[in-house]
């Protein structure tokens, strides 16, 4: 009997050793064919949200095209109307979100905590800054049906005041090789000055942070403004539907569109939005609750093919 229980326990004891083995062996394989460093490697195992995404392992079988309803005016004071995003059964990528200021990142918190990295509220730490807002934003849209790349390039390096010119290039590398995209999403977080420490709302008993949406016209800071300039109109347009939506969820959720003369690579495409979801004195808690509301904002304009 004895001698039947020791040979059950070196047979259960070679079953244990033979999974470890093959699960190293796995692990490494993957790393291997990776091509990335240990380290690298062992973030994306840990962090997938630090993760570059372009095309979803599981893409939307729908394809979204935005077709303003009526032509909106450019006078900023008025309402702009109605707008909404068709959807019909295809399966190419139609939204790009990406961040110009990559590293912009939130007040730390015990759940949140990092190293700051390139500034003051700034980390490389892709879990921990606006990246991981842009990653919920775009599963978010993707729930909503929509097919979504979220690229998660570093543009700040090697100059923060050069970035815009690196996230050109990479919404225009995107646009050639997906010419379905059609709304451009550069998500930020805005700054404020470190006593403005409860500025939220309450929503369902959650902390959010709030919204706004910048809109270039292009103009410069000269009035000379650029060979290619936004159209205003239309990006305003999008901007000014999507606040008034979140307005009705909470009036305090969004502030005003700000409209500056800087053209923020608007010119694009007709629907390129700059979106600021909280700033350096939110949480990322409140922000990631704040980014749920704006893809309901965006999702809202939607009108379904069947």
């Amino acid at each position: 009997m004895r001698r039947k229980r020791i040979r059950k326990n070196a047979n259960a004891n070679a079953e244990i050793i033979t999974f470890l083995v093959c699960t190293v062996m796995l692990f490494t394989l993957l790393f291997l064919s990776s091509g990335k460093t240990f380290e690298s490697a062992l973030t994306s195992f840990a962090a997938p949200h630090a993760q570059n995404t372009e095309i979803p392992k599981e893409t939307s079988p729908v394809k979204v095209t935005l077709t303003p309803q009526e032509t909106p005016t450019s006078d900023v004071s008025k309402s702009t109307g109605n707008i909404t995003l068709n959807l019909s059964s295809r399966g190419e990528p139609t939204i790009l979100i990406y961040h110009t200021h990559t590293l912009e990142a939130y007040t730390p918190t015990e759940k949140y905590p990092y190293t700051e990295h390139g500034g003051s509220w700034r980390t490389d730490d892709n879990t921990r800054n606006v990246v991981t807002v842009g990653e919920l934003l775009a599963e978010q849209l993707r729930s909503y049906g929509f097919n979504v790349i979220h690229d998660i390039t570093n543009h700040e390096p090697p100059k923060l005041s050069t970035a815009y010119e690196r996230s050109l290039q990479t919404m225009e590398s995107y646009k050639k090789k997906y010419p379905s995209l059609t709304m451009f999403i550069d998500l930020h977080r805005d700054a404020t000055g470190e006593d403005n420490t409860d500025d939220f709302c309450i929503i369902d008993g959650e902390k959010t942070a709030r919204v706004m949406f910048v809109v270039g016209t292009g103009k410069g800071a000269t009035g000379t403004g650029f060979s290619q300039t936004p159209d205003f109109d239309s990006n305003y347009s999008y901007a000014a539907s999507v606040t008034e939506y979140l307005r009705s969820v909470h009036p305090e959720l969004v502030r005003e569109i700000r409209v500056k003369t800087g053209r923020y690579n608007q010119h694009v495409s007709n629907c390129c939005m700059l979106i600021e979801i909280g700033h350096n004195m939110n949480t990322l808690e409140e922000a990631l609750a704040a980014a749920k509301h704006v893809a309901a904002g965006i999702a809202n304009l939607a009108s379904y093919e069947t």
